[in-house]
């Protein structure tokens, strides 16, 4: 695009199969016939940032111009332990050319880079992953940034706070590593978009642990499950693939005609709350045991022998012979490494990996084989999610050669550091939700309007999300909860990613009390009687608001409805009962017709028909007022007279994006209600942050 700076900020590891048998003590050389880094265009929040100059071995260069013939040769870098890529700032007169576009066609010499110690690995962790054999130290600095993913990610109740021991463990032994949400998001997007993957032509396969806490709600494993649907799982203690060759000729005979098998595997390890590998606190227990405890057990079995199996064990731990067998020549090695755990998870990886390449094959059909590798982390439950660190994504097809994916783990504007960009706060959330795809991406017509005209807008599931982190705090759980709502009965309300669908699907049965505009018809009569269902000393749990749709090429007001050739209105009764005030009918109601709604509603608009029609965006001014209709009807309706629980009010605007783009939600009101006690607000809590 003319005039648009074009920035290469990172360099994407080669695959993973090129790379097999090479050890980390040893760097590999890198072709750079093999592979190219990819320009990537810049985002809002990363125009401005520094410009970036990376090498690899010989010296591969990184360039930043506008356009893919405005290239400045960057000069040698140099590679730190276990091949890591070590970035550097250049000349701050160069960042501002580039940034305003004026970088030149001719070359320009970079001046040299900055000395070691003021390097910044950003990205280098997309150049470490991939790459096969097990770090001996680790001694990248990603631990020591605070990225925008990190931010959010902390933020939801995903990951841990930055400054904390186990943050700081995690992103020091397993840089790279993202919540499996995150992982299973971002895979299924390019597998969806890219290669045509859906849940019912793909088969899943897992290779991780039996260990029960590779099998909670929140773990990759079951994300994917729960999306792509049943499960063939292969894998024995360690994660390694026990099943072997019969089992995944077994496994890919049921895919369907030409469908396509997605196999994830690889081991995990625990991660402390106070940051220490190895260890985790298992549900009903009182201190920390070991996590993988096949893969530790083997290792210190290693330790203490020669690493021969037991004379009576061949037939009865065959699983466990294995995994000491193969830590047997490493075992040394491992224990003198800076984190003998971490290593021993790294060659836990190795040994998973090397047979799941024994046993996968593309001869099931003329679909794809995609295998996504990587280390499971347990991370201290229920507070986070846990983590998996990506090391290997791969398409593979009968007689094609294979695709590295990795990169699409890998996002420049969002994993730069906060601390030397300090612009990138600004649109953290926004920038991180897109990644994510649970938001429009930020060129398109649908995110430019709805961060126009509902700024702080959020993805439903972030709303709902934060909010339960929130309202724990008070003594919320899904047992002394009820839930009600009063949102509008249209049934694009009503989808499986909507937030009070994703509210229900969490706290349980609830109560509807929104008729059409999401104004609560129910009254207080109706609030009365579902606030008797309350538990004692229970609590009561209410979202509310109307709604309003972003067309595709981002008009307020209108939405393309499943089935249906040409765009309607919506909320198409609040936007039927402004267009009534306009011509004159402000709800006066005829004479035997039966539409009590609807003319309320009327009533409601009709006082400011002529503010509304004034505004830039009537159709978004509209929904604004509509919020503050269907709020002061809500106050007038609730009260605190059940008992000594709180009640709680999630008040904002629904808003519907085009397919397959998930609603949002503008929180609006946010606050916590108990008899004879102040109101608490909380809604700064829930908005965007900086």
């Amino acid at each position: 695009m003319a005039g648009e700076v074009v920035a290469t900020a990172f360099i994407p590891a080669p695959a993973a199969s090129s790379l097999a048998g090479s050890a980390m003590a040893s760097p590999p050389v890198l072709e750079t016939s093999a592979w190219q880094a990819p320009a990537v265009q810049t985002s809002s929040m990363a125009r401005s940032s520094m410009a970036i100059a990376a090498t690899v071995g010989a010296g591969v260069s990184v360039a930043v111009g506008a356009g893919a013939r405005r290239r400045r040769q960057a000069k040698r870098g140099k590679a730190g332990k276990n091949g890591r890529v070590l970035v550097a700032a250049v000349d701050t007169d160069i960042e501002a050319q580039a940034a305003e576009g004026k970088v030149q066609n001719e070359e320009v010499e970079i001046p040299a880079l900055a000395a070691e110690d003021d390097l910044v690995s950003l990205w280098d962790v997309v150049q470490r992953n991939g790459m096969a054999g097990v770090p001996d130290s680790f001694d990248g600095i990603r631990h020591e940034e605070e990225t925008a993913q990190d931010r959010v990610f902390s933020w939801l109740g995903k990951g841990p706070k930055p400054e904390s021991e186990c943050f700081q463990s995690l992103q020091k032994f397993f840089p790279g590593a993202l919540p499996g949400s995150a992982v299973h998001l971002r895979s299924r997007a390019v597998l969806e978009k890219e290669f045509g993957f859906t849940p019912a032509n793909t088969l899943l396969g897992t290779s991780f642990c039996p260990d029960e806490i590779n099998n909670r709600s929140n773990n990759v494993a079951t994300l994917m499950r729960r999306y792509w649907g049943k499960v063939f799982p292969m894998g024995g203690i360690s994660g390694t693939p026990f099943v072997g060759e019969t089992g995944f000729v077994a496994f890919s005979s049921h895919v369907a005609d030409d469908g396509n098998i997605i196999v994830i595997f690889g081991p995990h390890v625990g991660v402390s709350e106070a940051g220490e590998v190895g260890q985790t606190l298992r549900k009903g227990q009182q201190g920390n045991s070991t996590a993988c405890g096949a893969v530790i057990g083997a290792y210190n079995a290693c330790l203490s022998s020669d690493g021969a199996p037991a004379a009576d064990s061949e037939e009865y731990d065959m699983q466990m012979d294995e995994i000491i067998a193969e830590f047997a020549p490493h075992a040394e090695k491992l224990s003198n490494s800076e984190n003998p755990m971490a290593s021993s998870a790294y060659q836990a990886y190795e040994m998973v990996k090397d047979r799941m390449l024994k046993i996968v094959n593309t001869k099931f059909g003329t679909g794809k084989l995609v295998l996504i590798g990587g280390i499971q982390l347990n991370m201290p439950h229920p507070e986070f999610e846990d983590h998996f660190l990506p090391l290997m994504f791969e398409v593979r097809q009968e007689g094609q050669p294979s695709i590295d994916l990795m990169r699409h783990f890998s996002d420049a504007s969002t994993q730069q550091d906060l601390k030397r960009a300090p612009w990138a706060a600004s649109t953290a959330q926004r920038e991180v939700f897109a990644w994510l795809s649970w938001s429009p991406p930020p060129i398109s017509p649908v995110y430019q309007a709805m961060h126009r005209y509902f700024p702080g807008a959020l993805p439903g599931q972030a709303v709902h999300e934060r909010a339960l982190r929130i309202v724990e705090r008070f003594g919320f759980t899904d047992d002394n909860t009820i839930m009600g709502t009063s949102v509008c009965p249209d049934e694009i309300n009503n989808e499986s990613k909507d937030l009070p669908v994703i509210m229900q699907d969490y706290w349980g049965e609830v109560f509807p009390m929104g008729g059409i505009s999401g104004a609560p018809f129910t009254g207080k009569t109706g609030f009365k009687a579902f606030s008797s269902h309350v538990a004692e000393e229970g609590h009561i749990m209410v979202v509310f608001g109307p709604h309003v749709a972003i067309s595709e090429t981002g008009e307020v007001g209108m939405c393309l409805r499943k089935g249906q050739d040409n765009e309607s209105t919506a909320c198409g009764a609040v936007i039927g009962a402004y267009r009534a005030c306009l011509n004159g009918d402000v709800g006066d109601g005829e004479e035997g017709s039966y539409d009590m709604q609807m003319d309320w509603i009327k009533r409601q608009i009709a006082p400011h028909v002529n503010g509304i029609q004034r505004s830039e965006n009537p159709m978004a001014a509209l929904a604004h007022q509509s919020y503050t209709m269907v709020r002061d009807q809500i106050f007038g309706c609730v009260n605190n007279d059940f008992g000594s629980g709180y009640l709680c009010l999630v008040g904002g605007i629904q808003i519907n994006l085009p397919y397959p783009m998930e609603d949002h939600f503008l929180p609006c009101t946010f606050e916590m209600r108990r008899a004879g006690e102040p109101t608490v607000d909380l809604l700064r809590e829930m908005k965007e942050f900086n």
